[in-house]
């Protein structure tokens, strides 16, 4: 079976570290095998389901928390009642950083050299704290602060569940189109205000607004708003802002049911026709395609 490779900024914003999302999948079918260019952690909150894991068929159920390594191959089936889990992907500089810090000689946990990833199950008490605090976290900025204390606090409540908590291996329980990364600062991060603006510039108004709304987010002149774009991202302000559209409509796919033609206004397009000509040329597939897709792959 052909084995697809998705990367981290097929899902979140420039200025963004990680992506945060719950799906419920009701697929009875094998979803899209797939690895990926990221870490990724993921919960079942509800139901029941195969996780087809370099493989082997793992079965889900509530509590059971997974970290996925980068080259792991794996989709899921669900249950006759779905399958809830929620998913954090985060990149591999985070991973090191973890390591470094927190995990400098472990064997297990994201760092396993063992066939399948390290599964493990959580009491549903605990499952409904580590949502609530992700919840939390889509309220705050997508930064690496908040990155970091996610994933500090889900390792202390395991610790706390568990003192050393022992790995549960799977095998006990088996069931019988990359688009370019967001722009990357050649020289250096951007000034903050940059920085900030393009964590701001979400709202339909100034969507509307193009060039001129992102700059009086950053309340400068547009002229040097331009140049300080060419120089930390080697494109045109237009082009920036062309791109923070598009990123905007592709995580609402991604991670909500609101109705295309409201994506495709809420973005900035008067016209629903060019909305899906321009998503085409930049992600290669249909606005639904791309969200069948990405609710699959969480």
């Amino acid at each position: 079976m052909k084995v697809k490779r998705f990367f981290l900024g097929h899902f979140i914003n420039p200025c963004e570290v990680f992506h945060l999302a719950r799906v419920k999948i009701y697929s009875r079918q094998d979803l899209s095998l797939h690895n990926h260019d990221f870490a990724e952690m993921f919960w079942v909150e509800s139901g029941n389901g195969t996780h087809l894991i370099n493989g082997e068929k793992v079965f889900l159920k509530p509590g059971n928390l997974v970290m996925m390594r980068p080259d792991d191959r794996h989709s899921f089936t669900s249950g006759p009642e779905g399958l809830t889990i929620m998913n954090l992907a985060f990149s591999m500089t985070t991973l090191d950083h973890l390591r470094d810090r927190y995990f400098n000689d472990s064997t297990t946990y994201f760092w396993t050299d063992q066939v399948l990833p390290f599964q493990t199950r959580i009491d549903m008490p605990l499952i409904g704290r580590i949502s609530e605090q992700s919840e939390k976290i889509w309220r705050s900025l997508n930064t690496n602060l908040y990155l970091d204390s996610l994933l500090l606090y889900i390792f202390r409540l395991m610790e706390e569940q568990s003192a050393g908590s022992k790995w549960i291996s799977p095998l006990t329980q088996a069931a019988s189109a990359p688009r370019p990364a967001g722009p990357a600062p050649k020289e250096g991060p951007p000034p903050v205000w940059l920085s900030q603006a393009m964590q701001q510039y979400l709202a339909r108004q100034q969507f509307g607004d193009g060039s001129r709304g992102f700059a009086a987010i950053c309340d400068r002149n547009i002229d040097h708003v331009n140049r300080m774009v060419r120089k930390c991202f080697h494109k045109t302000l237009t082009e920036l802002v062309a791109e923070l559209r598009m990123n905007f409509a592709a995580k609402q796919l991604s991670i909500t049911n609101v109705p295309i033609k409201i994506i495709s206004s809420d973005a900035g397009f008067n016209n629903l026709g060019h909305f899906y000509k321009v998503f085409r040329e930049v992600y290669h597939q249909t606005p639904a395609e791309y969200r069948k897709l990405s609710q699959q792959i969480v």
